[in-house]
């Protein structure tokens, strides 16, 4: 009997992909819809080797359907507090301009970013550990 010829699964520009496992933690099924929504903001950028270079600012959500600011505000402390994401920059406004705030998911491990000067340094193992139970 022939074998099966699977066909090329391609998904056009990429695809991100959430863990069951932090699907079905608490910290992710009790965030608020706010919180959620920057989630997905910082989860489109990621691309497997950028974690540490994700930003969510008040004009980037426009293009999601906006936010307030404090709301945006709200909602990245939230996703700290949970544990779903780590601040890997500050943001600073200065004579050399204005740089954002930088963040990685907290259950994939660090990347170097170089040029983009995190407060953090790369890492081998994730931040927040995916277990059942």
């Amino acid at each position: 009997m022939a074998k099966k010829k699977r066909d090329k699964v391609s998904t056009p520009g990429g695809f991100w992909a959430l863990p069951k496992l932090l699907m079905e933690s608490r910290d992710f099924r009790e965030l608020s819809p706010s919180a959620m929504k920057v989630l997905m903001v910082l989860g489109s950028q990621y691309n497997g080797r950028n974690n540490g270079n994700l930003a969510a600012t008040h004009a980037m959500l426009e293009d999601w359907g906006g936010m307030a600011k404090g709301t945006l505000a709200k909602a990245l402390k939230e996703l700290q507090e949970r544990n779903l994401v780590t601040k890997t920059r500050d943001n600073r406004r200065g004579r050399e301009g204005a740089r954002c705030a930088l963040y990685a998911l907290t259950w994939q491990t660090i990347d170097d970013c170089p040029g983009k000067e995190l407060d953090v340094p790369p890492s081998i193992v994730p931040r927040r550990k995916l277990s059942q139970g």
